[in-house]
């Protein structure tokens, strides 16, 4: 769980504030294609480990499915 959250402080934050700064100057060339592919990519890594994360605290907790 540490790491969804080091993810999301140090690489997702920062990326989306660099688009978002890229993107109001209009300036959408291969630096702002490649660091949203970057968060892209963080994003997807975080909603799968995020999803392992309740899978596993639901496991721990003998929660049955339907229940």
């Amino acid at each position: 769980m540490p790491f969804i959250a080091i993810n999301g402080v140090f690489v997702l934050v920062p990326a989306a504030m660099f688009l978002n700064y890229k993107a109001a100057a209009g300036a959408f060339d291969t630096t702002f294609v490649a660091i949203q592919i970057i968060e892209l990519i963080v994003g997807a890594v975080n909603g799968a480990l995020m999803f392992l994360n309740i899978r596993d605290g639901k496991k721990l907790t003998g929660k049955k499915k339907g229940s």
